[in-house]
């Protein structure tokens, strides 16, 4: 999707959401990524910074399992669904008002680079986009949400208790945070990008200040593409 065209409709779905949370978005990011890095225990975790792969292994890091989920189309689905192939995982909400559209525009053009060098690979990995905010993120908004981005992204929600489970399963942070009229929320969470192997395994995470290129270089070693 040309540059112009995705700023003009990202701008129609999301003008109202930013004008209820962009006063304390900011805080609330700043407190996620904070505890998140105590929750899944970074010092042991393969990241990617500045754009540079670095070479050690995810270790100690048990992320996965299994769930059951909806996509934007209304199909259930579960972890088996995409056996077989690697996964590309973001953790959000349609109601964010930056990061979360950021991250996933990163993983589009992530996804875009590996198309056009490596085509027949890029068709194995599947970009995932699991919704933290069941209760407003229905299918319907989960589906106009995803087509803003990578075509073959697909969006997936659930109940409260199905989201639970996953989110414990990826160790997820998230909590809602009230506005001070108390009549709206923002989420508060974590934000990374997994990179799930085709037996479902952990290969790699990616951090709001890794770059699409970094990413993309770390994913074509990992699946030995050259």
């Amino acid at each position: 999707m040309p540059r112009e065209d995705y700023l003009s409709r990202m701008n129609e779905v999301v003008k109202k959401r930013i004008l209820r949370t962009l006063l304390f978005s900011a805080v609330a990011l700043a407190i996620g990524v904070g505890v998140a890095w105590v929750q899944v225990g970074m010092k042991s975790a393969r990241t990617v910074q500045k754009g540079a792969s670095t070479e050690a292994p995810i270790a100690g890091l048990n992320i996965g399992g299994p769930f059951t989920l909806t996509d934007h189309e209304g199909t259930e689905v579960t972890e088996k669904t995409y056996d077989g192939q690697y996964k590309l995982i973001y953790f959000g909400f349609t109601y964010c008002p930056a990061i979360c559209p950021t991250e996933l525009q990163k993983m589009s053009r992530v996804m875009n680079a590996l198309e056009d060098n490596y085509p027949e690979a890029a068709q194995n990995i599947q970009p995932l986009f699991v919704t933290i905010d069941p209760e407003r993120d229905t299918v319907p908004v989960m589906q106009e949400y995803v087509s803003l981005f990578h075509p073959r992204l697909i969006g997936l929600t659930g109940t409260v208790p199905q989201i639970n489970i996953v989110k414990k399963n990826y160790r997820i942070y998230a909590s809602k945070v009230e506005t001070e009229e108390q009549n709206d929320y923002t989420m508060d969470h974590s934000s990374f990008i997994y990179l799930m192997g085709p037996d479902n395994t952990l290969l790699g995470m990616y951090r709001t200040s890794d770059t699409p290129d970094g990413m993309y270089q770390d994913i074509v070693k990992l699946m030995k593409l050259s």
